[in-house]
């Protein structure tokens, strides 16, 4: 299907059978045609659209294709993702984000005249403001994560760009959920798209669980999830100011874990992502915001420790797990209450109730006696976590959780 030196870089990295995503799309964007692309998460889309496009760009046509993605995150990631097989056509790729060094950023395209950018809207309209980014240049636009898009981008501006492009420009919209940008975009382009949905085929290797317990006992219980089996895992809040202020408190427990928030320095969310991927930590406390789009290798478990606002804030933070045929497990924590709201809320998704069995997790309800031995045994994590919250309070003045600051 691809290539010969697109092949052998797939080779090289493992990949050896394109995902249903790549073999549905790839025929259609290497013709040139304007593509819908709608998959789940974690199945292989930022290969999808980007290798065919590659194999048809040629080197030398600075700035031809320009790849949107709504986080400085996501974007690093996708350069990454797709550099060696750029180097592999004699390709030059360029990260322009708002986070990094404008002046660089401007000389860098000036210096390289790198062939693929890829970028956030905020500092892509900063530069084509400033006439440093050419329209008349594009010829191939990718609006990547689509259904996210808008939270970083006014709808107007898409639009705008999309219509003023070179009639001969290939717009392709890539996401796992729809959105204004896909359900309206022949208007917004005023162009025809070609629509490939594959997530009607697509089986999911995740497992959706719900572990009820109450709100004074979530600490208790999440000490004891880190401690399964093969765990390495995101816990996702709803705000920074909850996350932080449950930090505080979980610092006096012996987890190992990292922050990631959108209000960090992009090296400080860089190193808590690479230290969880190497094993430094096994658990990572995130907003929705900051952990959008993010493709962690064998993350085991997605925790909700609130509730999510709606269906796709759900599906995004599940997508973070079970990526690339992977197994996965989402746990939501909460009260009866809360698992009467998920179920409505989830219509299509079996949500089963578990328990702790060991060091795993077990839809089967505890007896009696295993379920007082549990009891105690929170019992006792909750009178030792007091103590020796006490006691570092007394002997270590100041200590625990502070947010780090930088050095300059």
């Amino acid at each position: 299907m691809y290539s010969e030196k697109i092949q052998t870089v797939l080779n090289k990295e493992g990949k050896i059978n394109p995902t249903l995503i790549q073999k549905a799309s790839y025929e259609s964007l290497k013709s040139g045609s304007n593509v819908i692309g709608l998959a789940k998460t974690g199945t292989g889309k930022t290969l999808a659209y980007s290798l065919p496009l590659l194999e048809t760009t040629k080197p030398g046509d600075d700035a031809s294709v320009v790849i949107f993605e709504p986080t400085t995150e996501l974007a690093i990631q996708t350069r990454n993702a797709i550099r060696p097989y750029a180097l592999a056509l004699g390709l030059n790729v360029l990260a322009l984000v708002g986070s990094g060094n404008r002046s660089r950023q401007i000389e860098q395209l000036k210096k390289r005249k790198p062939e693929i950018l890829v970028v956030t809207p905020g500092r892509f309209f900063d530069l084509f403001s400033d006439n440093k980014i050419k329209l008349s240049k594009i010829q191939k636009l990718v609006i990547d994560e689509a259904d996210d898009i808008l939270e970083f981008t006014k709808l107007e501006l898409l639009s705008s760009l999309g219509q003023n492009l070179p009639t001969t420009s290939q717009v392709v919209l890539f996401g796992a959920t729809e959105s204004s940008v896909t359900q309206e975009a022949e208007e917004l382009f005023a162009t025809n798209f070609f629509l490939i949905d594959v997530r009607p085929e697509q089986k999911s290797p995740v497992e959706h669980y719900f572990l009820k317990v109450t709100n004074r006992y979530k600490i208790q219980f999440l000490q004891r999830l880190v401690k399964l089996d093969g765990f390495k895992g995101i816990l996702f809040f709803d705000s920074n100011e909850t996350l932080e202020k449950f930090a505080r408190i979980f610092s006096h427990s012996q987890t190992k874990f990292d922050l990631l928030t959108n209000n960090q320095p992009k090296t400080r969310r860089q190193k808590a992502i690479n230290d969880l991927v190497a094993g430094k930590t096994r658990l990572l406390l995130a907003t929705d915001l900051a952990a959008r789009g993010l493709d962690i290798p064998k993350l085991t478990y997605v925790v909700n420790y609130e509730l999510p606002e709606d269906e796709n804030t759900y599906l995004h933070r599940a997508g973070r797990t079970g990526r690339m045929g992977h197994d996965g497990f989402v746990v939501t924590l909460g009260d009866d209450h809360d698992l009467r709201d998920m179920r409505k809320l989830l219509s299509d998704i079996d949500l089963k109730q578990v328990y702790f069995k060991g060091f795993g997790l077990s839809t089967e309800k505890p007896k009696k006696t295993e379920k007082k031995q549990l009891e105690k045994a929170v019992s006792n994590e909750v009178k030792k976590a007091k103590k020796h919250h006490k006691k570092r309070k007394r002997n270590q003045k100041n200590k625990g959780y502070h947010p780090r600051k930088e050095k300059k």
